[in-house]
């Protein structure tokens, strides 16, 4: 396989870029933790002289993607304007040459989501996407942490003494929303504020789709609540701007789905501590804090609750 810079000039010039011209300077350090940019992708800023371009090379690491899924995903973000345009792609590799929006938005952090007019944004910028074209994959959170844990047990992962009894609580969490009955819809699936650009005005883009697929919208909502609010009354406050309402049930909803994407991420996080040849990422500090986020709401009396009352 070609090397990330090689797939990314070689794809800028088949989007009408200068090869012969074609300058490549680094997009995103990437960083494991406290933060989490950067990692699952090679990112660069291509210029010819005339034009700039954004390319992203999916990396090897990044094992949990699906190129088909994450490339339709962005094709429809950026028809959206939820988006940056995509210039060009590699179904194969699921490398994307996109408008660079470097000069105009910042990438998005949480203490920018502390902001109601960004927050109101970002979940109306998640809602539109939902209404687009549906997407290559279906994939349920629970799903993936059964998988995720199996591939986990393969590779003679160490996960945390309390695993067993912290995935026993998912699957009777995954039972009874899935008893409750689940609407599916296309959705980016990953809250991570990296995920966002920011622009000065407020304008917010969705970057980043290895997370895309058909799912329940409220895995969409939970993954981002998780993220923006470790406590409840805000969190409420961001279902409202969702939703337009504040449901108790579906809230209770999308506080699991929350839970469960601090245990997959864990789980991504053991896995390439274990596997990745980047030991430079802290990936294991990355995933003992989604475990421990995960354990301490697992905890919380009101879980239990939160599953009984779906």
């Amino acid at each position: 396989m070609s090397d990330p810079q090689t797939i990314a000039l070689s794809l800028a010039a088949s989007a009408g870029l200068d090869g012969a011209a074609l300058v490549a300077r680094p997009g995103v350090v990437p960083v494991a933790s406290p933060m989490y940019q950067g990692v699952d992708a090679t990112a660069y800023r291509l210029s010819d002289g005339s034009r700039q371009v954004w390319a992203r090379i999916p990396h090897p690491d990044a094992f949990f993607a699906d190129p088909a899924s994450g490339i339709a995903a962005a094709h429809a973000a950026g028809v959206a304007g939820l988006g940056p345009q995509v210039l060009a792609d590699a179904p194969g590799t699921g490398a994307l040459i996109m408008e660079d929006l470097s000069d105009s938005h910042r990438t998005g952090t949480l203490d920018r989501l502390l902001d109601p007019q960004i927050r109101e944004a970002v979940l109306r910028a998640r809602t539109r996407f939902q209404a687009g074209p549906p997407l290559p994959r279906s994939r349920s959170v629970f799903s993936h942490i059964a998988s995720l844990a199996a591939q986990a047990e393969d590779a003679a992962v160490a996960l945390p003494p309390d695993w067993p009894w912290m995935q026993g609580w998912m699957r009777a969490a995954g039972e009874a929303i899935a008893a409750a009955g689940i609407d599916l819809v296309p959705a980016h699936g990953d809250g991570n504020a990296s995920n966002l650009l920011i622009g000065a005005g407020g304008d917010i883009r969705l970057v980043d789709f290895d997370m895309a697929a058909m799912m329940d919208p409220f895995e969409d909502l939970g993954s981002f609540l998780v993220e923006a609010h470790a406590f409840d009354p805000d969190a409420q406050e961001s279902m409202e701007m969702a939703c337009g309402r504040m449901d108790e049930r579906l809230f209770n909803r999308a506080r699991i789905y929350g839970v469960a994407d601090d245990l997959r991420w864990g789980l991504i996080g053991a896995i390439l501590a274990r596997t990745s040849g980047r030991t430079e990422l802290e990936f294991l500090k990355y995933a003992a804090w989604r475990f421990l986020r995960a354990r301490f709401a697992l905890r919380d009396p009101r879980f239990e609750e939160r599953v009984r009352r779906l």
